[in-house]
């Protein structure tokens, strides 16, 4: 009867190594998922940020030149002036300077008159102030600037579940325009856009807001 050869020693110990090997390798790949989602929330730094920082607890500070898609908010003692991503609402009220976007914001709801217009502005910065005033909510900003003008690009998640600017677009008070980029969860910015356009359909059929006429 045959013995059975025992492995080498030099076989034994490349079989060690490798299963060594595989561990630090899969622990490697773990670390770095867990840096990811801690990085998701990670507080700003001096240095731009790459990911969302997230908002909780942030409260609406009340400024005349709050509007739908625009308001400043104050987060741990500093006062900061967010932007929207994806939507546009119509301005709240005429400038010697703003003229040239007021008709492009009646030519997109199909034709508004500047008065209209205007009025839509003033629903859309009365939405958006009672939701922000009467209810917590949480904001997911990269801190990306909005043309120099101080403020930034952020999404503002409601209790139920639901974005400021799907709220805005689905009540027919802002049109999907302007900055997007990937949502927090994950999500492209096509499959969030054509949602966006869905609540726009149905806004439009219903006849609310711009879409009232």
């Amino acid at each position: 009867m045959r013995r059975r050869r025992r492995p080498s020693r030099s076989r034994f110990r490349s079989l060690i190594w490798g299963g060594l090997i595989l561990l630090v390798s899969l622990g490697f790949q773990a670390w770095k998922q867990v840096q990811k989602q801690q990085n998701a929330v990670e507080p700003r730094s001096g240095k731009a940020a790459k990911v969302f920082e997230v908002m909780i607890g942030a409260e609406l500070v009340e400024d005349r030149n709050n509007d739908g898609d625009s308001f400043k908010i104050r987060y741990r003692g500093k006062v900061h002036e967010m932007r929207l991503y994806f939507v546009d609402c119509p301005e709240k009220r005429r400038h010697s300077y703003n003229g040239d976007r007021l008709h492009e914001q009646g030519e997109y709801f199909g034709g508004l008159s500047e008065a209209r217009t205007v009025a839509i502005g003033q629903q859309a910065q009365a939405f958006t102030r009672q939701w922000l005033q009467e209810r917590p909510f949480t904001i997911y900003t990269k801190w990306q600037g909005v043309f120099g003008s101080g403020r930034h690009y952020a999404f503002v998640m409601l209790p139920d579940g639901e974005d400021l600017s799907a709220k805005l677009v689905r009540e027919g008070l802002a049109r999907i325009h302007t900055t997007g980029t990937i949502l927090p969860n994950g999500r492209t910015v096509d499959s969030y856009e054509k949602e966006l356009r869905q609540l726009e359909s149905e806004a439009r059929t219903a006849h609310r807001g711009g879409w009232g006429f």
